[in-house]
């Protein structure tokens, strides 16, 4: 049998290599290769989920397999394992009912692991195959679980630039604002998420071994909670991108109401501050309603936080002016305010006017504040003072 490399040598390479990986056909060459070193197993298929049917895109053996075949889910052991949504090992695939052994015969194949990819809603699965009669080990079938993690994150990045590509291209108004907007989000999500994969699973692996060193064990438990933070974290952000680009539901909304409920429920999470919110009436406007609740929680949420250090919080919300086509509304705090030199950064993704010790939060909001009321074809402003409070402008249509 091939020599195994060091497991976490192995998954830091595959990491590096994907995160630069731009295109599918790149991702499958790493992966396929890299079953094989993780596993010293003879060959190594990358299969995808296509219509009902696996579809072998790659492989990596020492003879041919099923590169660029189909075949029906239900058929084959990539198909078990992705609708079982569970990692299957074969020690001999002729006493195995789940095996095709008309498809299996003419190759070299004689045990196999397959593990699916994305196991909570599986996108395809990889496969390792021996020549030999092998019984995969409880470290080998988890070393492709990881791997396959890993690969869902890869193929995640691709669908996620793939969006962004599309959007730029379709969109040439607002371009500059939503340029800036998915290329903070890409680099977040792309540098989070693609070392998040190894980093959960081979914690896992470090976990679940049977160590001496307690410390370890707790140490690499608390590596997994990390983790599954971080990915909570990134999915939140990833709702919030799709949800500020699906197609626009214009409809006549009562920011008033709106503005009040919103308020009253962040208000009532703080019962021990002190915090006045001011409602004018009779604020309305037309656009699409979970946007503009959105857009309220985001603007009343950062008077909530930003007015956390001082004695009584006052937060106002109301109409600046009205044109012909759009009406211009404010969200005013007195909290910490701003630096007036930093107004321009102040709706830039990722830009942050205060240290994260001092208020935390994603740097997102206000962006998509932006973008949301852009993409309706108003316009957002701010004013603000250190220590004095901050306004928040925003323009929706009237019809």
């Amino acid at each position: 049998m091939t020599a195994v490399p060091e497991t976490d040598e192995v998954l830091a390479r595959t990491v590096t290599q994907l995160s630069s990986a731009t295109s599918l056909e790149r991702v499958t060459e790493i992966v396929a290769s890299a079953v094989r070193s993780l596993t010293g197993a003879q060959g190594a298929t990358f299969v995808l989920r296509e219509d009902g049917h696996c579809f072998y895109a790659d492989e990596n053996a020492i003879e041919p397999l099923w590169k660029g075949k189909r075949f029906p889910l239900e058929t084959c052991v990539s198909g078990w394992a992705m609708l079982h949504r569970e990692a299957v090992a074969i020690p001999d695939i002729y006493v195995d009912p789940r095996v095709p052994l008309d498809a299996y015969r003419p190759t070299f194949v004689k045990s196999l692991c397959m593990a699916p990819i994305r196991a909570s809603d599986p996108v395809g699965a990889l496969g390792a195959y021996w020549s030999e009669q092998h019984e995969p080990t409880r470290q080998e079938v988890r070393q492709l679980q990881v791997l396959a993690n890993s690969t869902a994150v890869a193929l995640e990045n691709l669908e996620l630039r793939s969006a962004i590509e599309r959007r730029i291209d379709e969109r040439d108004d607002l371009a500059q604002r939503t340029r800036e907007l998915e290329a903070a989000i890409q680099t977040l999500v792309h540098d989070l998420r693609s070392p998040l994969g190894a980093m959960m699973g081979y914690a896992e692996l470090i976990a679940e071994e049977d160590l001496d060193e307690g410390k370890r064990r707790a140490f690499a438990r608390t590596l997994v909670d990390a983790g599954q933070r971080m990915g909570d974290q990134i999915e939140r952000m990833l709702a919030l991108y799709r949800v500020t680009n699906r197609d626009l539901e214009p409809d006549e909304v009562d920011l008033s109401a709106l503005a009040r409920e919103v308020g009253g429920g962040l208000v009532a999470r703080e019962p021990e501050r002190v915090i006045r919110l001011r409602v004018e009436d009779g604020l309305r406007a037309v656009a699409d309603p979970t946007l503009t609740r959105m857009v309220l929680e985001n603007l009343v949420g950062n008077a909530v936080k930003y007015t956390g250090r001082v004695d009584e919080a006052v937060i106002e919300v109301g109409r600046s002016e009205s044109g012909p086509d759009l009406t211009t509304f404010f969200v005013r705090d007195n909290g910490a305010g701003f630096d007036p030199a930093e107004t321009d950064r102040l709706f830039r993704p990722m830009a942050r006017l205060h240290a994260e010790s001092e208020f935390p939060g994603t740097g997102l909001g206000l962006a998509s504040v932006a973008r949301i009321v852009e993409r309706h074809g108003g316009s957002v402003s701010g004013q603000g003072q250190r220590d004095a409070g901050a306004t928040i402008f925003f323009s929706l249509p009237k019809r």
